[in-house]
């Protein structure tokens, strides 16, 4: 009465519930309503709409065996034309299950007749290829099974899997419907895709409470029918390989008894690691006692090994299974068997975790040695310890296991367990005494292990417990706050100093962690280790003598910079090479650093001429040392090609506050000047014309005892013969001052072509000359007064290389070396400009001990100078 007073409101006969997509008439089929379905249809609802899954009224109630409705449906359907009442009978859901299959599958067998007596396809299959006969064979339905054959079921009838409904019902283990099948023609070895015959998949199958019987008398029947018990599948494994390892110890006796052999193994279609496997080691794997027994009863042989080495008791040990082990002793097996990882049964049992099996190798009366090591030096207390088995390594300990015993990587059963995060374990061992100075085979100790992989809370604890060094180092000298500052680390850089870590500590290059920070820009750690009291701020490494500021000015790092300013750095340092924050920061591009700096009272940046787009050489620009007096007011003078010289107020002392940029600019504006001013001093100043190259480096590298206002013999304009009058510059009662600056230009590398064996000729082999340059003067002077001017350098005279079309040699004829000994490939890598174009050098020497060989280097640094700050060695 409610369905129809629901109707009777203006509901549509034909709504689906949005959830489901069902319709009223679909949902009274799923649950069996002969009443409300014969309504519903009576006012016109739609049997042929599906839900969301594709099924139908008729399909629903075919799955759950509603027999008067499905009869209700199949009547509609015979009241439409031929086809579209087949069309309705032969519906497939979403799935591929049509109501055949359905009702096949449920076990409705009066569901099975209607569905077949209205026309249903009876070998109709699915997507997959299964039939209703499958599925009737797969749910043991025997009179379906008849049904579906007597209407003409193929027996043999394939899926897609190549399974037959006689290999479906064998591995469920369903008995009669096996029988069935086989009275009516089923093929008795017929195998699936994976080559398993039905006899194969009963030997597979895991029993069930229902079927733990059934499998036995399948096998049983199977056999008796004729199976074959020696057929392979694919993977070689036989019906007696699988019911080792599954466990079926009824099926083992049953195939042994028909004939299978014992130690048959899976042979050579198998894989590697199972091709020898028998059956003994299959049931030994699996720790399945009462078929290791039975296979043992029938004269299984101990002593086999599978393809990786391993014995019986070395799978039963690694299985945990205390009783196959103890009957595998029982029977003599070697204890201390090792395999192809050199593991015996305890590492095997140790690293699993089995402490019962361990128990058993190591107690009195075996010969389990708890010393043996595998093939990379581990003890079973190493494995058991790097995979957290405290119980196990408790034991192991208690059977007098060597606690510091290392590995071939140098771990011991500690540093295993602290890098896995097992802290329990290692509480125990240090409860034990165990040695807290490990370090692995590459010299790095556990702490610095623990930090550089990320294990703080480990690392906590072995600080906490004591004993662990602070300050122990890795090869390079690096301590584990080295490598918290290098990885940014701010947790690790603020637990190892709130334990007392010394923020000063240096490597074997002796850089501080200050350094490290510097060369990753890590502001957060940089300022946790510069808010230690104590830190040296000005600490500089060996090598090259840079200190932090020196490192973050050339990385670029600004925060670093300003926090290393302000807590007292020097931003005047000079490295090793003569250079200072401002002068690495500036040939970076980092000008934001360089103003920074200067603003800490640095000295000013040196501003450099910008290279020359042109390959034709230059004559050099030079400011002369001589060039500088005493007098009232002091003047400095700059000459540049050959321009006569200008006053500047500037005073002559060395330390004049005068910036080198302010000097720049008045040299510039000489230039441009019509008229001829005149010095001051009283002291002769040298053309620049006056001055080769050579001439220039000899000035700068003279030792301070000795003048730098030595005789300049100005070449002659016209034939390059050398003028009869000496010009020499006095200074009377003046200490010479030291050189500022010495830019040369019309230095070009010969890149007419690179050099033999090396890429585009920027890597020179030790058989190679390094880069060659063109120098204005070499045509300037005679061969012979050139030659000796160059020995007084240490200068190798060579031979004329090809002329460009500006007739000057492309081929520089000399080769640089020190007067002491010749430069190194190497250095002369260093010292190299980037070829292919001319470019201008400027070379600062604020040293003036500064030697020749010095000088040369830092002449010839460039922008991208190979003679950078030496990063650290990765981690």
């Amino acid at each position: 009465r409610g369905h129809l007073v629901l109707l009777d409101s203006g509901i549509s006969v034909n709504r689906a519930d949005p959830t489901d997509g069902r319709t009223l008439l679909a949902s009274a089929a799923h649950a069996g309503s002969a009443d409300v379905t014969d309504l519903l249809l009576s006012r016109g609802a739609d049997p042929l709409i599906s839900d969301h899954q594709g099924q139908t009224p008729l399909t629903l109630s075919a799955r759950q065996g509603h027999v008067r409705v499905l009869g209700m449906m199949l009547d509609w359907a015979r009241g439409l034309e031929l086809e579209a009442g087949m069309g309705m009978v032969e519906h497939a859901d979403s799935e591929g299950w049509t109501a055949l299959r359905s009702a096949a599958w449920g076990g409705h067998t009066e569901a099975v007749h209607l569905l077949l007596d209205a026309g249903a396809d009876v070998d109709g299959c699915d997507a997959e290829g299964r039939s209703a006969l499958r599925a009737a064979a797969w749910g043991g339905h025997e009179e379906i099974l008849l049904t579906l054959l007597d209407h003409g079921a193929q027996v043999d009838k394939v899926d897609r899997e190549g399974r037959t409904p006689l290999i479906a019902a064998a591995y469920m283990g369903h008995r009669e419907a096996v029988e069935i099948l086989l009275d009516h023609g089923a093929e008795v070895d017929l195998a699936d895709g994976d080559g398993r015959t039905a006899l194969s998949v009963a030997a597979l199958c895991v029993p069930t409470a229902a079927g733990v019987k059934g499998y036995g008398e399948v096998a049983s029947l199977l056999l008796e029918r004729g199976a074959d018990p020696g057929h392979r599948d694919q993977d070689g494994m036989t019906p007696l390989l699988l019911a080792a390892y599954e466990g079926h110890e009824e099926v083992v006796e049953l195939l042994l008894e028909a004939g299978a052999d014992v130690d048959e193994s899976a042979g050579p279609h198998a894989a590697a690691a199972s091709a020898a496997v028998t059956p003994l080691l299959a049931a030994a794997a699996m720790g399945h006692s009462a078929t290791v027994g039975r296979v043992l009863f029938w004269g299984a042989a101990v002593d086999g090994i599978d393809g990786e080495g391993r014995t019986a008791l070395s799978l039963a040990a690694a299985r945990g299974s205390v009783e196959v082990v103890r009957a595998l002793l029982d029977r003599g097996l070697d204890e201390n068997h090792k395999d192809d990882l050199g593991w015996t049964p305890l590492h095997a049992a140790a690293c699993e975790g089995h402490r019962g099996v361990c128990a058993v190798l190591t107690e009195r009366g075996s010969m389990a040695r708890v010393g043996e090591m595998d093939i990379e030096g581990r003890t079973p207390l190493i494995l058991a310890a790097q995979e957290g088995h405290c119980g196990t390594v408790r034991l192991l300990l208690d059977r007098r296991s060597l606690i510091d015993h290392r590995a071939y990587d140098g771990h011991s059963a500690l540093s295993a367990a602290a890098l896995e995060g097992h802290a329990e374990v290692v509480e125990l061992l240090m409860r034990r005494g165990t040695d807290t100075d490990v370090r692995d085979a590459e010299g790095r100790p556990l702490l610095y292990l623990l930090v550089l992989e990320g294990h703080l809370d480990m690392a906590a604890l072995i600080m906490e417990k004591g004993g662990v060094p602070l300050e122990s180092r890795d090869g390079e000298g690096r301590t584990a706050l080295h490598v918290a500052s290098w990885q940014g680390k701010l947790e690790a850089v603020g637990l190892l100093l709130s334990n007392g870590a010394d923020p000063n500590t240096q490597d074997g290059e002796g850089r501080p962690p200050l350094h490290s920070v510097a060369w990753r820009g890590h502001v957060e750690p940089g300022r946790l280790l510069l808010e230690v009291r104590g830190v040296n701020v000005d600490l500089a490494c060996r090598q090259q003598g840079a200190t932090a500021l020196s490192i973050a000015a050339q990385e670029g790092h600004a925060n670093i910079v300003a926090m290393l300013l302000e807590r007292g750095a020097n931003p005047d340092h000079i490295d090793k090479y003569g250079r200072s924050p401002v002068k690495v920061a500036g040939k970076r591009g980092h000008f934001t650093i360089v103003r920074l700096l200067e603003s800490y009272g640095a000295k000013p940046y040196s501003v450099r001429l910008p290279p020359s787009n042109t390959r034709s050489p230059r004559s050099p620009t030079v400011k002369s040392p001589s060039s500088a007096c005493s007098g009232s007011n002091g003047a400095r003078a700059g000459l540049h090609h050959g321009a006569s010289t200008s006053t500047s107020s500037a005073s002559c002392s060395p330390g004049s506050p005068g910036s080198t940029a302010e000097h720049f600019h008045s040299i510039q504006s000489s230039q441009t000047s019509s008229s001829t001013a005149h010095s001051q001093a009283t002291v002769q100043t040298v053309p620049a014309d006056s001055l080769s190259f050579t001439q220039q480096i000899q000035q700068h590298s003279l030792p301070r005892c000795r003048s730098r206002h030595s005789t300049l013999p100005p070449p002659s304009s016209a034939h390059g013969s050398l003028h009869g009058t000496s010009h020499r510059s006095q200074c009377p009662k003046a200490s010479p001052p030291p050189p500022t600056l010495c830019t040369v230009t019309a230095m070009v590398h010969d890149s007419e072509k690179p050099y033999e064996g090396s890429p585009a000729g920027l890597d020179y082999p030790s058989k190679h000359k390094p880069p060659r340059l063109i120098q204005e003067e070499r045509s300037q002077y005679g061969g012979g007064r050139w030659n000796s001017v160059m020995a007084s350098l240490g200068v190798t005279p060579g031979q004329d290389g090809p002329k460009n079309r500006d007739s000057l040699p492309m081929g520089y004829p000399y080769q640089l070396q020190s007067p002491a000994q010749r430069e190194t490939w190497e250095e002369n890598r260093k010292m190299s400009i980037t070829p292919g174009s001319p470019c201008v050098v400027a070379m600062t020497t604020t040293d003036p001990q500064l030697n020749l060989k010095q000088a040369i280097k830092l002449q010839f640094e460039g922008p991208t100078s190979a003679a950078l700050y030496k990063r650290e060695t990765p981690l």
